[in-house]
């Protein structure tokens, strides 16, 4: 039989160091703001269950405050996981769950006395608020990164509800199933709480990664790819056309007389240009092309599937729109044009950077017949 002192002592043992470890975790200037409710929602959550727990204070500080405390602890690691993922929690849906945690236990404790129905509905409650955390996580819907802490919410909400649906049955926890439930309950909470707290963190660390690996592979000025987010994915979408004995054309485009628009009107007025320009670019794309920034006032479509003649007329669609736009900023209109080139795979392989050479020089034989022109190379 499991010894329930020696699991109860590693269960507080266990509650503190994960908390701890999220505390740590949520102390450096920039940690996002869900960090600091994760971490202030389990050190709530630390103080409540000692609370519940120490029988020798006041009936209403054990039997009642200690709940409502937990359930603080609970609904702002829940708040938390909302604003992870995107959302928000609104204080007046915490503050009902406080409520029903304070309001309840009082009711057993001072209206209608009974040990039994509050510890049956303290493990039925705070189970239930385990498992609406693991649907906020389930619902980001990156799997691998958020199981973990999915599966310790969903472990701890387990050992609660079972502990409350034995008291319901039974109510005597000394007896032998009584026994085995709290110890296996008792045995899954630590296990439960470390899933939870490295499972959280792991989130966080996945988000910054996403978001150095954006950074690495964006253009930060127009959200095209950069040289190398095209390198790195154009050759997946260069391959994937050749294995499905697709066409795949590239279109090089190219703001005519950009640097007199710098001149002239200042930086901040090019990069709205350059903006512009991606943001009608960006309009001819399907899901498996890609838009990047080569360089400069230098852009380049990847179109898989798509031939020389069709290619052709998406150039001419993307060249008559651009001369027939005007960019506002600041105050100052300006008008431009672009010069474009395109090639497709049935003429130059595919090569991806080869079929970028064989489109700039037709993007540059666009430029020397006059410019605001599409050359096919």
């Amino acid at each position: 039989m499991l010894n329930l002192d020696t699991l109860l002592l590693v269960q507080v043992c266990v509650t503190l160091l994960t908390t701890a470890l999220l505390v740590v975790a949520a102390c450096y200037t920039e940690s996002p703001p869900e960090q600091r409710w994760w971490a202030g929602g389990n050190v709530l959550a630390c103080v409540g269950l000692a609370l519940s727990n120490a029988t020798a204070l006041p009936l209403l500080l054990h039997g009642v405050l200690g709940y409502g405390v937990v359930a603080l602890g609970l609904a702002l690691v829940l708040r938390g996981l909302r604003v992870h993922t995107a959302a928000d929690l609104s204080w007046t849906a915490v503050a009902a769950i406080v409520g029903v945690a304070l309001l309840v236990p009082a009711w057993f404790t001072l209206g209608a006395p009974s040990l039994r129905a509050r510890l049956c509905f303290s493990g039925l409650y705070f189970g239930l608020l385990n498992w609406l955390c693991a649907a906020v996580v389930a619902r980001q819907g990156v799997w691998r990164v958020g199981i973990v802490s999915l599966g310790g919410f969903v472990l701890l909400g387990l050992a609660l509800v079972l502990r409350g649906v034995h008291m319901l049955l039974h109510g005597d926890p000394a007896d032998r199933g009584g026994a085995l439930v709290m110890g296996l309950s008792t045995l899954a909470i630590p296990l439960a709480q470390i899933c939870i707290a490295f499972g959280l963190i792991q989130m966080v660390m996945w988000r910054y990664a996403e978001r150095l690996r954006r950074l690495s592979t964006l253009d930060p000025l127009t959200g095209a790819l950069n040289r190398a987010g095209l390198e790195l994915q154009g050759k997946r979408v260069a391959l994937r056309a050749l294995r499905a004995a697709r066409p795949l054309a590239v279109i090089m485009i190219d703001a005519d007389y950009f640097k007199r628009i710098n001149d002239t009107h200042g930086h901040p007025v090019g990069d709205a240009v350059l903006r512009h320009l991606a943001l009608l670019l960006r309009l001819e794309l399907r899901p498996q092309d890609l838009l990047a920034r080569f360089g400069g006032e230098e852009f380049v479509l990847v179109l898989d599937g798509v031939d020389l003649a069709t290619a052709l007329g998406i150039a001419e669609r993307v060249r008559a729109r651009i001369a027939g736009e005007v960019v506002e900023d600041a105050g100052v209109a300006v008008r431009y044009t672009a010069s474009l080139g395109v090639v497709c795979s049935d003429q130059h392989s595919y090569d991806l950077f080869r079929l970028m050479a064989a489109g700039d020089a037709a993007m540059y034989a666009a430029k020397r017949a006059g410019r605001n022109q599409v050359a096919a190379g």
